[in-house]
């Protein structure tokens, strides 16, 4: 036989049914204070994302000269004067004084010479100037002190003049040829003398980007025939130097180098520059609180810097700013050497950005990686990144921001968005 409920009985246990569903879904809209139970036995609610934006540099500072002296992979030749004017020094300081005729293997001294032309690769993406331009190569060889640029400087002059060539620089190829005096190369090589070429652009407003080593060596070189025969195959003289008792380093930065007569400005206290010529980088320090870099997990980290525009750079031109990792610890405190020490951005799969020079407002530099690597990194590597331009040294293009020396609403920033980590614990 079946057995059925009475309604009244029916009735009774849908209400307590419907109390029983009504208290279990209250218990699943409970904090997360109760401990573990009730994520296991509730869906959780997933915690707010949450956006701020803070005043977290502690120190920010501009520093200029990069890169070192002759350790650019390209030499800026330039003549614009409402920003920029530059000469370049080449030397070689070994020249042959004999040879293999067509190399039968019987050595001859070298008593003419004919077809001497120095050989210049080129960068043509730096090539500017629509106007006719001439460069001139001088004999800026000394025995005073040439180290110093003033005295370098003071031997571009016409009774030095080696050749000159005229081009139109957006025209020209990827290979710039001057020929240089016969007579002078001649008797430099009777003398077992050095030959150390200096370069000035005159006759315009023009800028020209000379590839200065490629491989690990001096990209530039000069060409000549050994003798008047045009049988004899030329010869090739490669850049070199020596200086007395200096190091392997300052050889290097002595064979190939730029002469800055006309530079970017020095900021003053409330500007940060990144890129000109000589080129600046800007190095920034942050104090966060532990919450964000300890205890939760970062979705978004930019820097944000209010640009002001610099005229040092064409109009419209987007130009990279690359970030560079600080990785010493707190025990160093020189800038300098900081940043000779740190990492470049890519490593740490950083992002370049790219912006237009003469442009103003707020930029947003992404540091993600950066700063989630925070959490993990010692306590005493502070927390900083760097930036720099990109052909640093061979572009007088700049970036300036305002510095946290600056009205407070155009000083830089931190905005970071991160989503809380849930607290849990058995209960």
């Amino acid at each position: 036989m079946k057995f059925v409920f009475p309604t009244r009985w029916r009735t009774r246990v849908a209400v307590l049914l419907a109390t029983a569903l009504v208290s279990a879904g209250a218990a699943c809209t409970e904090s997360f204070e109760g401990g573990d139970a009730c994520p296991s036995l509730c869906p959780a609610k997933p915690a707010a994302f949450r956006d701020t934006t803070i005043d977290a540099v502690t120190l920010d500072t501009t520093l200029s000269g990069y890169p070192a002296l002759g350790l650019s992979s390209t030499l800026l030749l330039a003549n614009r004067p409402d920003t920029i004017i530059t000469r370049n020094v080449i030397r070689f300081d070994v020249l042959p004084t004999s040879f293999l005729p067509n190399k039968t293997g019987t050595t001859e001294s070298i008593t003419t010479v004919d077809s001497v032309t120095l050989i210049l690769p080129m960068d043509t993406t730096g090539s500017r100037g629509t106007v006719p331009i001439t460069v001139d190569a001088f004999d800026v060889d000394t025995t005073v002190n040439d180290s110093s640029q003033v005295v370098v400087k003071s031997l571009f002059r016409a009774n030095r003049l080696l050749g000159s060539v005229t081009i139109t620089p957006s025209t020209q190829g990827d290979t710039l040829r001057i020929p240089l005096s016969k007579a002078l190369f001649a008797a430099k090589i009777a003398a077992g003398a050095r030959l150390r070429v200096g370069l000035r652009m005159t006759g315009g407003s023009g800028q020209l980007r000379i590839i200065a080593f490629q491989s690990g060596a001096g990209a530039p070189y000069v060409r000549f025939d050994p003798s008047t025969d045009t049988t004899y195959a030329p010869l090739t003289v490669s850049p070199t130097t020596s200086l007395e008792l200096a190091t392997t380093d300052v050889n290097l930065s002595y064979m190939l180098y730029t002469l800055v007569d006309v530079g970017s400005p020095a900021p003053d206290a409330q500007t940060l520059v990144v890129g000109g010529f000589p080129a600046y980088r800007t190095y920034l320090r942050f104090n966060l609180p532990k919450a964000i870099t300890d205890s939760s997990t970062i979705v978004r980290a930019e820097v944000l810097l209010t640009q002001r525009p610099s005229r040092f750079g064409n109009v419209n031109d987007t130009v990279a700013i690359l970030p560079i990792v600080p990785t010493t610890t707190s025990l160093v405190t020189d800038i300098r050497r900081i940043l000779d020490l740190s990492a470049e951005g890519r490593f740490a799969s950083l992002d370049s950005s790219r912006l237009v020079p003469r442009d103003s407002g707020q930029r947003a530099l992404n540091i993600l990686s950066l700063a989630r690597s925070w959490a993990t990194v010692a306590a005493d590597v502070p927390r900083a990144v760097a930036f720099r331009i990109s052909i640093e040294g061979a572009q007088p293009a700049e970036f300036r921001f305002y510095s946290s020396k600056a009205a407070a609403a155009l000083r830089p920033r931190m905005r970071i968005t991160y989503l809380p980590r849930t607290q849990t614990a058995i209960p």
